[in-house]
């Protein structure tokens, strides 16, 4: 019998102590609670979380911007020999179409002609930077090959960073109000002419948000493919340049300007063959009649 109320005094210690340090522990932590001061809140994160409770999934990550955001465009012009012009530019442009649309892809060709001595040709391309390292490389050996040189290079850079970033951030808010467009519309029931003016902004926002990706597309395509144009044009540098250069040049065009002296004296030939074939008959018809009536006016001798 002593045992068991040994025992039982001692479970009921136990019981006690335990409450005790409950209650201490309740105590700490409601004290901790009313002491600690409040953290601070974060405006984004509470947006994002907003936003993901409002779509029931998690928020999607704004893109990465890439490192490069500048836009590069090269100039070239090439004077070459007038029969080696067309050729050149063939070379070049094959070049690029081998390369594939995915490295270079070709914006125009053309050429034009005046004369056996005379011809221009340009090319504009799109290529990839590692793409069109090379090919420029390749320019100044190209023209010494065909007896040419590089007349004149440029080099036009276009930070597009601002654009890339504008346009981003456009197209996330578009996204966001699209979205929310269609939670409402799938959720709402009221009037018809309400229902029917959110479908009409949510037709709108689409139409911005196609248009902003289609622009996004474009600055990324600047910035991952730069824009190349050569111009070729038939060189007019052989003469020598000494003292004698003069001389030669008009030896070498003296037969043009004989030939084109003689091109405009046919000209004028055959501008007045008409007239003459019609002028001379009348002349001399009133010359006729001007002396039939002198010799009547001129009394005759006995």
């Amino acid at each position: 019998m002593r045992r068991t109320l040994v025992l039982g005094a001692m479970a009921l210690c136990l019981a006690a102590c335990s409450g005790g340090d409950d209650q201490a522990a309740d105590s700490y932590e409601g004290a901790a609670a009313e002491i600690a001061p409040a953290a601070p809140v974060n405006l984004e994160l509470a947006k994002d979380a907003a936003s993901m409770d409002a779509d029931g999934g998690e928020a999607s990550p704004a893109p990465v911007q890439p490192a490069n955001t500048i836009a590069y465009a090269y100039f070239y012009g090439l004077e070459l020999p007038s029969d080696r012009v067309a050729e050149v530019r063939s070379r070049h442009e094959a070049a690029c179409v081998e390369a594939g649309p995915l490295v270079c892809q070709l914006l125009g060709s053309e050429t034009q002609s005046y004369g056996d001595d005379q011809s221009s040709a340009t090319l504009r391309l799109r290529a990839t930077p590692a793409w069109l390292t090379g090919f420029r490389a390749g320019l100044a050996e190209d023209a010494d090959e065909a007896g040419g040189r590089i007349a004149q290079s440029r080099t036009d850079a276009e930070d597009l960073s601002r654009s890339l970033t504008d346009t981003e951030a456009r197209l996330r808010a578009l996204e966001t109000l699209r979205d929310r467009l269609q939670q409402l519309l799938a959720t709402r029931s009221g009037p018809l002419e309400q229902l029917l003016q959110t479908e009409r902004e949510l037709a709108r926002v689409q139409g911005e948000l196609d248009a902003t990706r289609s622009a996004l597309a474009v600055l990324r395509d600047r910035v991952s493919m730069s824009q190349l144009t050569v111009t070729y044009q038939s060189e007019s540098r052989f003469a020598s340049n000494s003292v004698f250069s003069p001389v030669a040049d008009a030896l070498g065009n003296s037969l043009r300007v004989f030939m084109a002296t003689l091109g405009g004296l046919i000209y004028l030939v055959a501008g007045l063959l008409p007239l003459a074939l019609i002028l001379v008959p009348i002349g001399w018809l009133v010359l006729r009649w001007v002396r039939i009536r002198r010799d009547r006016r001129t009394p005759k001798e006995p």
